[in-house]
């Protein structure tokens, strides 16, 4: 059930001031707003944007009062275009701030709860959406040696031997649920965990203040595709341990710490679409 949530402490633009590589797909959307977006605020910068639900009609942020399930959520968003927003919570002003820079994903992401047949709580479909929804990222870039190695826990050739891939590479968050934690946790602890999608994507420089053109959209098809059918299509990275995320990391020894950086007993390949 999705209850009335508390207060947390943190100023609008404490976000914005962590900078980093984490906050990177949010920067251009954060930029928009001087201090914390009311719902009015953000209904007028998707009015602006003309987002769209997954059925095209104009989508709109309401406040929440009271508990509702998953599947009445989901299922509001899909058949009226109205996203339940809890007053006071990071975690859907977050929300709010993702429909405005990958709408086009969230839309597909919606779908595939919404397609999900009634009666069955869960389904690994809405298993990956959710997981991806919540705590998701997507990795860009040409070379899909990179994303094999994270795919395989191969932590030391990922963040220390193809470091300079990350110059070109990036992981662009889109959970919010990272982002609430990132925003209101005084320390980010390192077992933070991204379910990553990896899409082959020209070489980008840095920084990056938002997802290139064309990224959404392909996102998204990619969800509606059923490209990721299942949990296991998505592969786990620990955040903090990509480069410009924390000071520490450029030491090669950070990645020694193996109740983070686990190792992978079964390899396989990774999805590429």
């Amino acid at each position: 059930m999705r209850a009335p949530a508390a207060l947390l402490d943190p100023e609008w633009p404490a976000p914005r001031a962590a900078g980093g590589t984490l906050w990177a797909a949010l920067a251009a959307t954060l930029a928009r707003f001087d201090d914390r977006p009311t719902v009015a605020q953000l209904n007028e910068a998707a009015r602006a944007m003309g987002l769209t639900n997954a059925q095209g009609m104009a989508l709109r942020f309401e406040r929440q009062d009271s508990g509702m399930s998953q599947r009445q959520y989901e299922q509001q968003i899909y058949d009226h275009g109205i996203v339940a927003t809890r007053d006071q919570s990071w975690h859907d002003l977050f929300n709010a701030c993702v429909w405005l820079t990958f709408g086009a994903t969230k839309a597909a992401l919606n779908a595939v709860h919404v397609r999900q047949p009634i009666g069955l709580s869960r389904t690994p479909a809405s298993d990956a959406a959710t997981l991806f929804d919540e705590s998701g990222a997507v990795l860009i870039g040409p070379d899909p040696r990179l994303a094999q190695s994270l795919a395989d826990h191969d932590w030391h050739r990922a963040f220390v031997q193809y470091r300079h891939l990350w110059q070109t590479h990036h992981l662009l968050v889109l959970g919010h649920a990272i982002f609430e934690k990132l925003a209101t946790l005084q320390t980010p602890y390192p077992g933070m965990i991204a379910k990553v999608a990896y899409l082959p994507w020209p070489a980008l420089g840095s920084p990056v203040t938002g997802p290139p053109q064309g990224l959404d959209q392909a996102l998204a098809t990619n969800w509606l595709n059923q490209t990721y059918p299942r949990p296991a299509n998505l592969f786990a990275v620990p955040i903090l341990g990509v480069p410009g995320a924390h000071p520490d990391n450029r030491k090669p020894h950070y990645y020694e710490n193996t109740e983070v950086f686990r190792p992978k007993r079964v390899k396989g390949p990774v999805s590429q679409a």
